[in-house]
């Protein structure tokens, strides 16, 4: 039996108009340059089919692979859909350009491959550049020859640029701003580029350009790493919820939890919550980690469980078998969340949305 999912308490409320709001909210931040959605790892764990289909306002979609592509085309979704990773063979190429998907070139192979096809069919590429990133993308003083190639196959459609920016989430950081100039040295200025991703659009101006593309901001998670002094009005599309299983007393000395690394200071009353790393929340915390219970912040104390928390809750006149518990959403926020525990609001949200069930609300 299937022990994730429908079958546990925790859930994830996803708000389809937050995540609207969102895309708005940062395609007015750029002047209104085209906004690509990234929709990659099941929509950072929001469900990526339901989520493209609450944007149909959205001017383009990205995925990291080509099935999650054609996934797409088949539930329906026309926009343009950039395959970030782009196509490791002859027939993934196939699909792309049977189903009008843009993929992104960023070694010769693809080059290769793209020659190897009769037809090509107008399909539209992005050339990624290695601005500083060091993953994928030709280096800069490749560029002009593999533009050069392109322009041999007489039936590939428009060639846009990319590139990403390695470290534009620290707001100290020069290391954009050098990425950003090497690129415009390349005086490519007859090209539609794609530079800023979420931290470049909140961050980063000179980084937008024709197109930007937004992934976690969308989802409601601001990735700057001055994001206490810069407020934005980014709503949270994920909440977490569940219910308490129990309602303990201990005394002054008792242990709880695992290796018994939690000793009660005083006489207190601790909830046991229906959450665990089962559930995708986060088992490292080297911070006192919160939840919310009746709309006020309870310490978790002791270890992250498979399937239970134990929280402190103390502080409340009542607290009952069944109530409901916040683990992140509005307050507290998966920021804070993702700090206590040494991570980042990207790998939660993807861990969660892949174990727990999904509820959807304002879906119109």
């Amino acid at each position: 039996m299937n022990s994730h999912g429908p079958n546990r308490h925790s859930r994830a409320i996803i708000d389809l108009q937050a995540i609207r709001h969102n895309y708005d909210l940062l395609k007015d931040v750029t002047g209104g340059k085209r906004l690509i959605a990234v929709v990659k790892a099941d929509a950072y764990g929001h469900g990526a089919i339901d989520v493209t289909k609450a944007l149909p306002q959205a001017d383009a979609f990205a995925v990291a692979a080509v099935s999650e592509a054609v996934a797409l085309r088949q539930a329906g979704i026309d926009q343009k859909i950039l395959v970030l990773g782009g196509f490791v063979r002859q027939q993934e190429l196939a699909q792309c350009i049977e189903h009008k998907l843009d993929p992104v070139i960023h070694q010769q192979i693809h080059l290769d491959i793209l020659r190897q096809s009769d037809n090509l069919d107008g399909i539209q590429v992005w050339v990624k550049i290695d601005s500083g990133m060091g993953r994928l993308g030709y280096q800069p003083d490749k560029v002009a020859d593999v533009l050069d190639q392109l322009d041999q196959l007489p039936s590939l459609g428009p060639v846009r640029l990319m590139t990403h920016l390695a470290s534009a989430d620290d707001a100290e950081s020069g290391f954009s701003s050098q990425q950003i100039n090497a690129i415009r040295a390349l005086e490519l200025h007859g090209y539609e580029w794609g530079i800023a991703n979420s931290a470049g659009i909140l961050g980063w101006p000179d980084a937008h350009d024709s197109w930007v593309r937004a992934g976690i901001a969308m989802y409601g998670a601001n990735p700057m790493s001055n994001r206490g002094e810069k407020s934005v009005d980014l709503k949270s599309a994920m909440q977490m919820k569940t219910r308490v299983l129990a309602v303990n007393p201990h005394k002054k000395g008792d242990v709880i939890g695992y290796a018994n690394t939690y000793t009660c200071p005083q006489d207190m009353t601790i909830a046991v919550i229906a959450t665990g790393y089962a559930d995708g929340y986060p088992r490292h915390k080297v911070d006192i980690a919160q939840v919310s219970v009746h709309g006020q912040l309870c310490d978790i104390v002791g270890r992250v469980s498979m399937d239970m928390i134990t929280v402190d809750v103390s502080a409340l006149d009542q607290v009952d078998v069944d109530d409901e518990v916040t683990l992140f959403g509005d307050s507290p926020d998966v920021n804070q969340l993702a700090d206590c525990s040494q991570t980042i609001a990207y790998e939660i949200l993807c861990n969660v949305g892949a174990h727990v069930r999904r509820e959807y609300i304002n879906k119109d």
